[in-house]
């Protein structure tokens, strides 16, 4: 088995939620152009990696509520479909764990996107991840917004 295998197997739960996050960023973004199949495309890995069920809680405006998988990734698409170009930076992840199957991330996240109507959109907002351990897999289980930082 190759070291970087091994390595991959033997990730401590702490970079197992971080690298959760990094793909999710990835994911999320949209570049200008973009063809409009990549999200279907996305949508299997983003399902995968979400609980079955997910809260959006806090300063989320209109998205507040209870998803299922589907749900999340059903929602992630139309957004996309409303900007030409969305980048999305997440930074400053500070994880804590309160059991071993269950973690608290804060981050920053910080929105540029042009919506397809042309206006520009930039939002810097403090959120709480909250995942789950299910199955061996870190699952993304809450999202609360918890304070806009500017605009």
């Amino acid at each position: 088995m190759s070291v970087a295998a091994w390595w991959l197997l033997h990730e401590d739960a702490e970079t197992k939620i971080r690298r959760a996050h990094e793909e999710l960023n990835v994911l999320l973004n949209k570049e200008e152009g973009q063809a409009s199949s990549a999200p279907i495309l996305n949508a299997r890995a983003l399902r995968d990696m979400f609980a079955d069920a997910c809260s959006v809680t806090g300063d989320a405006e209109v998205f507040t509520g209870i998803y299922t998988p589907e749900d999340m990734v059903g929602t992630i698409i139309q957004v996309q479909a409303l900007f030409q170009r969305i980048e999305l930076t997440f930074s400053e992840l500070e994880v804590e764990f309160s059991a071993a199957d269950d973690a608290r991330v804060r981050f920053s996240a910080v929105l540029a996107a042009q919506r397809s109507a042309g206006a520009q959109v930039d939002e810097v907002r403090d959120v709480i991840s909250r995942m789950r351990k299910v199955d061996g897999n870190w699952l993304f289980a809450e999202f609360n917004l918890v304070e806009l930082s500017g605009q």
